[in-house]
């Protein structure tokens, strides 16, 4: 029996809780358990594994990639964020459906979402600590990224974050969906 779970899904995407166990020593938890995932996620693989330290109010993403396909399985350890996940495939183009959750140390999830989900992130904290599990190698000629704060994305936080000049310059949802790329 394994402390590693799907907790829910919600449309591809699927939320694997772990807990922690916790005594004067300090903690430990399963994090990854890969049987678990597998009966869930069909032929996923590690390919490469990612980190990042965001300070607050930062937004990063929201980030594609094409070739090779990648999805991305993230877990936030140590801060506070929000995760998003939009769904990036021609038949969202008219919805423009994005998934954002508050995600914070305590909360002990991992978020998975398929390559055809374009993946970003907002910092609430200083110092917030975000691991990435992916599914293929990062290829930069492969990579697409969609303006996280284009008004026409369904979601509450179009408020001034600090963006890197990728993603300050990123393609609007309406560029993306006119390239017509079938995912």
């Amino acid at each position: 029996m394994t402390n590693f779970t799907l907790e829910k899904s919600i449309d591809e995407i699927k939320i694997f809780k772990f807990n922690r166990f916790t005594d004067n020593r300090g903690f430990f938890s399963e994090i990854y358990v890969e049987d678990e995932v597998l009966s869930q996620i069909s032929n996923f693989q590690i390919s490469q594994i990612n980190f990042s330290m965001t300070n607050k109010n930062v937004a990063r993403g929201l980030h594609l990639q094409v070739d090779p396909p990648m999805g991305k399985m993230m877990r936030l350890v140590k801060g506070k964020a929000i995760f998003f996940a939009f769904d990036c495939r021609k038949s969202n183009d008219s919805d423009k459906k994005i998934h954002h959750f508050d995600v914070n140390e305590d909360s002990n999830i991992f978020i998975w979402a398929p390559h055809y989900y374009a993946r970003g992130f907002i910092s609430l904290e200083d110092n917030t600590l975000i691991e990435y599990l992916c599914s293929e190698k990062y290829n930069q000629n492969g990579e697409y990224a969609i303006n996280f704060f284009d008004k026409e994305l369904n979601h509450p936080y179009h408020k001034e974050y600090f963006l890197s000049e990728k993603d300050s310059n990123a393609m609007s949802v309406r560029d993306w969906f006119s390239l017509n790329i079938d995912l």
